[in-house]
């Protein structure tokens, strides 16, 4: 994405953009004893969020144009984000308590009302998840790697969407998931472990079901595993998130989530067997790819034969029916080969070297 916007969030990295803050947003600084001459500043389309200011300074910067949002007391978190969430950080213990801090913002997101203060709060804190998002997202081909929750770790689909997400990972695509279990931890963990010996998969995967090892067991035993980015919400707030995720952008908003997530998928979406769920995520994709609302139409792979062409067919046809209608049925697949689905990957990814930028526009009498 080009022209993402800047986020300053250390007084270090405040210096060093300092006078042109043009496009530049500020985030949870402490400037109460920060001796800046802001008249000396560029502040076009600049904001600050949560920042500490000196009496009577939120009144000149807003004379001055620069978008000011106070901090918001009696909050068990921080609304505004400089940054994506990791699992450390989402299962760190909120004080004293037992409490990690994933499970105390869903607990106060259950509580939230419909008021506009909640709607506000939970409208700012997805914001800064987006831009977040945008900014991981920036100079990636990202796939997405969509599936059912249910999905067990002792199961044979779990391991083959490992085997998927690692041969994405290693191809220099990134992983994409919906961040919670089942085929999702599959294809974060496949991505986590890319970058080890062949022989890590089934050391990992022995660890996962054969013994009482737990995920974070998995991670230490191999830290510093590969990036990926998982997008759960605390709608489901009884649905674990992704251990195996580096990235986490977790939001308040389903509906904020689910289309982003397709929508960040640029270079192709790989869908396993799911529930209602998936299927909701497969016709939101070929709407995305028949309108052409990202400026791109991305590949859309089914990833079990026996599943999308036996057992449920009607997907599929649907599928194929509208990508022939609206002029994209060269970007169906299905298969059961990770390795080729990576291939077939590169050779449809809009934003593939030599690709890019490659506009499949709607025409307005298709509508």
């Amino acid at each position: 994405m080009a022209g993402t916007a800047r986020v300053v969030a250390t007084l270090a990295a405040l210096h060093d953009a300092w006078p042109d803050l043009r496009d530049v947003t500020l985030i949870g600084l402490d400037l109460a004893d920060a001796q800046l001459d802001w008249s000396a500043a560029r502040c076009d389309h600049t904001m600050m969020l949560g920042c500490a200011l000196p009496a009577g300074d939120a009144d000149r910067l807003t004379a001055l144009g620069v978008a000011v949002f106070p901090p918001l007391p009696d909050l068990p978190f921080a609304v505004y984000r400089a940054e994506l969430y990791t699992w450390d950080e989402l299962t760190t213990r909120v004080g004293s308590s037992d409490t990690t801090l994933d499970a105390h913002l869903g607990v106060w997101f259950t509580a939230s009302s419909t008021a506009v203060h909640d709607a506000v709060i939970r409208a700012v804190h997805d914001a800064t998840i987006d831009a977040a998002v945008a900014r991981f997202v920036e100079g990636r081909r990202v796939v997405g790697v969509m599936g059912g929750h249910a999905l067990e770790r002792g199961a044979p689909l779990y391991r083959r969407v490992v085997e998927l997400g690692r041969a994405l990972t290693r191809a220099g695509l990134s992983v994409a998931t919906g961040g919670g279990p089942g085929v999702m931890e599959a294809a974060n963990l496949g991505a986590w472990i890319a970058p080890f010996a062949d022989d890590t998969l089934d050391a990992a995967m022995e660890m996962l079901t054969t013994s009482t090892a737990t995920a974070d067991e998995v991670r230490s035993r191999w830290p510093a595993g590969g990036e990926s980015l998982g997008v759960p919400t605390w709608v489901y707030v009884d649905e674990p998130t992704s251990p195996f995720a580096s990235h986490i952008a977790k939001y308040f908003t389903n509906s904020i989530r689910e289309d982003g997530l397709l929508a960040i998928a640029r270079s192709g979406v790989v869908y396993a067997p799911g529930g209602a769920g998936t299927e909701q995520e497969i016709f939101t994709d070929t709407a995305q790819n028949s309108l052409t609302l990202y400026k791109v139409r991305s590949p859309m792979i089914f990833f079990g034969r026996q599943f999308f062409e036996q057992e449920h067919p009607e997907l599929l046809a649907a599928a194929r029916r509208q990508a022939e209608t609206f002029g994209w049925s060269e970007l169906i697949a299905v298969s059961d080969d990770p390795d080729e689905i990576v291939a077939f990957i590169d050779q449809h990814d809009p934003d593939a070297a030599g690709r890019a930028p490659v506009e499949r526009r709607r025409t307005h009498q298709d509508d």
